[in-house]
């Protein structure tokens, strides 16, 4: 749990100023759950500079309540987190100076954004919460006023923990393990939800051991906590914590499932070996005097349309591709009879297995579906569904390589390459990611909006 804050001060010497102006938000890693916005009564003249800067005045805060009534708010609130902010140090600061006056000792552990930008967002010009804001895109209300300054704070911290493949803010923070975990595990499964992502668990050591992706992250977790099976009693045994990532898109799921067990390796996640990951291909063969057809087959020399992981899903594809197209079955498993199959009886075929339909625009059906696996441009976008309200997600392809994911809410965020590239998630293509590529640009070949071109 994170309390993402902001403290704007009166100005002084280092050690003599006092707070005018604090807002926390309580930041579960996906959403803001509670928060704390107030002006502070500091009991002295507030620098003439900062009233330029905030634009808040003594008799502002004449009003306002003092330090000491607002204590326990901020104790309260801040409870079992992780202090966030840009420049933390000042904040945390202010915060311990403050609380020692009242004779409490005020300790946390914290969380600098700015150091962090540096380290997942390299090479912007300007990593001040302004620049970095006007560089991903990020809308600033009151700037330069806590509330205003700590919004966007949350809206960076969450662009950072997209772009934290390795962990290293989960490094910095720790995993809190349960003190007890009963037979039932329920501790484990507590605050976990039914929605869309990744999960990760990880042994007593804070190592991560596995990583899976799920519709209904809870549901997955507990299956493995429930069964008997080999690998699952391994996981019991050494699980003591376990986070999560919320996608809002299964297809990203995918993505980032594969991309962080290259990159992470956990030892009870099998080794990804490209030539056997889809070891069966879905093939085009091309007749110049009849009628082409699709066959599934081991991976051979040859670029298959589509690769699966099994025969049984490859036959699933095949089969909706036939329905969605309306080829026919006859045609397409290469049986040459005089009678036509029996889709031609109820009207689902045009009538190729008796050479009615012209093969022309029989076989120019099988090339429309082919198209839809191919890139649509050099460089493009596809937009998904985003984690929550009017977040949405994308994918770029550059010059015709998969770079990499990002997450949006306002459309200028993505109008421009810079601007995409500031809030991307750098992800390494491989074969595997290509190929999920070319698939899911088949099933979503009817709705051109998720289709951007450059």
């Amino acid at each position: 749990m994170y309390a993402i804050l902001d403290i704007e001060a009166t100005g002084g010497k280092v050690g003599e100023e006092s707070i005018i102006e604090i807002a926390i938000y309580k930041f579960d890693g996906r959403e803001i759950i509670d928060q704390f916005i107030s002006l502070v009564n500091p009991n002295r003249k507030i620098d003439q500079y900062v009233q330029k800067l905030t634009n808040i005045t003594d008799k502002m805060v004449l009003t306002a309540p003092k330090f000491q009534e607002v204590a326990k708010r901020i104790v309260e609130i801040t409870d079992d987190c992780t202090l966030v902010g840009h420049n933390v140090m000042f904040d945390y600061r202010m915060l311990k100076q403050e609380f020692e006056r009242l004779g409490y000792n005020y300790d946390k552990e914290w969380i600098d954004t700015f150091e962090y930008s540096e380290k997942l967002l390299p090479d912007l010009p300007s990593y001040s919460l302004g620049k970095l804001c006007e560089s991903l895109g990020i809308v600033v209300t009151d700037r330069h006023r806590a509330s205003g300054d700590a919004r966007a704070t949350v809206a960076l911290f969450k662009i950072l923990l997209d772009k934290d493949i390795n962990k290293v803010i989960t490094k910095k923070t720790g995993l809190k393990q349960p003190k007890k975990v009963n037979s039932k595990y329920s501790k484990l499964l507590e605050g976990l939800p039914n929605t869309i992502g990744v999960f990760y668990l990880y042994n007593s050591r804070k190592q991560l051991i596995y990583i899976s992706r799920s519709n209904n992250i809870l549901l997955s977790v507990t299956k493995i906590f429930t069964s008997k099976s080999f690998k699952s009693s391994k996981l019991k045994r050494f699980t003591k914590s376990i986070k999560f990532e919320e996608t809002g898109s299964g297809f990203l799921a995918a993505i980032k499932e594969h991309n962080e067990i290259v990159s992470n390796q956990p030892m009870y996640n099998q080794p990804l070996v490209e030539d056997k990951v889809y070891p069966f291909g879905l093939y085009y063969l091309e007749s110049k005097r009849g009628y082409s057809r699709l066959e599934i087959g081991k991976t051979r020399k040859a670029e298959p349309v589509l690769k699966f992981k099994t025969k049984e899903r490859a036959k699933v594809v095949l089969e909706k591709i036939i329905n969605e197209y309306q080829l026919c079955q006859q045609v397409n498993d290469g049986i040459k009879e005089i009678k036509s199959c029996f889709k031609y009886k109820v009207d689902e075929c045009n009538g190729a297995c008796i050479k009615k339909e012209l093969r022309e625009i029989y076989n120019k059906r099988i090339e429309d579906f082919i198209s839809t696996t191919k890139y649509p441009s050099n460089t493009f976008l596809i937009i998904d569904k985003g984690r929550n309200g009017i977040e949405k997600s994308f994918y770029l392809i550059e010059d015709n390589i998969f770079k990499g994911f990002g997450y949006f809410e306002y459309h200028h965020q993505i109008k421009t390459l810079e601007k995409i590239h500031n809030i991307l998630v750098q992800i390494q293509e491989t074969e595997e990611i290509k190929n999920m590529l070319k698939y899911y640009l088949y099933k979503i070949s009817k709705n051109k909006n998720q289709i951007i071109k450059f």
